[in-house]
């Protein structure tokens, strides 16, 4: 799609958001369980959208943690008003928009069963389900919902200040690793905009937000739990307990010289979590995920990196087993694994 293509698309989507939340009652946007940057800049700019076109308050809610350090510096850094809620607390809002996620793929518990209103995404979609929502956005081409939002704002003719230029450009940013993967025209503009108006010095201190110590003793769980199996890095958080660390040092591992798939899993409070990522988009990750967790969770994502969860049970420590047994005979069949500190390369 260009960019003309995307800005046509983008207005006509932007009307309908509106009219849709022009409706009388409340707005809540809802983001996955664990909220990255990416959906915490998308449900800021609806936020504003609708203060600045409707005169009206926007909630912003998600149903598990926001445990990274940068995430958390990011909320308080920009001020955004988001906060942790329960499926039953949707109840007295009118309309519910879903940023950076979709209905029933296992990680916006928040909806607790409820369809939502709005669905802006840019993750695959599933085939064979179909989103039923008054207005769906998806765009897997785009490495960031935030670009997409963006493009809303700018069609809706808002004022973008420069917290908001500071959190989009920050969404971007993150999920595309600097632009090193997956993104689109629109995403290269959106890109060299925001930074012209980001607050660089912000930005600094989000990227390098303090971390505790338990950070360091979950990356050493997790190198000490490294298998290596072809191209293929696989780690184990055991005692995982920050979410967003599981994602991270599936990023982080992605810089082992040699390999080409990284995946981290853990055990987080009852359920196992897994991240996956690839140096490029030929073995579709969000495809293999779905048949990691096939009957026993759910998974999905994109084509370079996709996210997993299954529900630890009775015998968590079992289906811990089980999950590494589907990851290496899925992410690399027929290879025989071997302990990253014994490996030498």
């Amino acid at each position: 799609m260009n960019i003309d293509e995307a800005m046509r698309r983008s207005r006509a989507a932007v009307a309908r958001l509106l009219d849709v939340c022009a409706r009388p009652g409340r707005i809540v946007v809802v983001m996955q369980d664990n909220p990255d940057p990416d959906a915490l800049a998308c449900a800021m700019t609806i936020r504003d959208l609708a203060q600045q076109r409707l005169r009206k308050r926007v909630a912003i809610g998600y149903a598990g943690i926001c445990g990274r350090a940068e995430n958390r510096a990011m909320i308080e850094t920009l001020r955004i008003d988001a906060r942790r809620m329960n499926p039953s607390e949707l109840a007295p809002f009118r309309t519910v928009c879903l940023v950076d996620a979709q209905p029933a793929s296992g990680n916006s518990d928040v909806l607790g069963g409820r369809r939502p209103d709005v669905v802006i995404d840019h993750h695959l979609v599933r085939r064979g389900r179909p989103i039923e929502a008054e207005l769906v956005d998806i765009r897997p081409d785009y490495g960031a919902t935030s670009t997409i939002l963006y493009e809303y704002a700018k069609a809706a003719d808002i004022k973008i200040s420069t917290a908001l230029a500071t959190a989009l450009f920050y969404g971007i940013q993150s999920d595309t690793q600097d632009l090193g993967r997956e993104f689109s025209p629109s995403g290269l503009q959106a890109y060299q905009e925001l930074f012209l108006l980001a607050d660089k010095r912000k930005l600094a201190h989000i990227r390098r937000a303090p971390v505790p110590a338990a950070y360091f003793c979950m990356l050493a769980d997790s190198l000490a739990n490294c298998l290596i199996a072809g191209n293929t890095v696989i780690s184990c958080i055991r005692n995982c307990v920050n979410a967003d660390m599981i994602p991270e040092v599936a990023d982080l591992l992605m810089r082992l010289e040699g390999m080409r798939r990284a995946v981290c899993y853990g055990l987080f409070e009852s359920d196992i979590l897994i991240s996956a990522r690839a140096a490029d988009a030929r073995g579709n990750m969000a495809q293999q995920m779905r048949r990691v967790v096939a009957h026993i969770g759910s998974g999905g994502g994109h084509r370079t990196m996709a996210g997993g969860h299954v529900p630890g049970g009775e015998s968590p420590q079992q289906r811990l087993e089980q999950v590494q047994e589907r990851i290496l005979r899925v992410f690399a069949p027929g290879k025989t694994p071997i302990p990253l500190t014994s490996a030498r390369r």
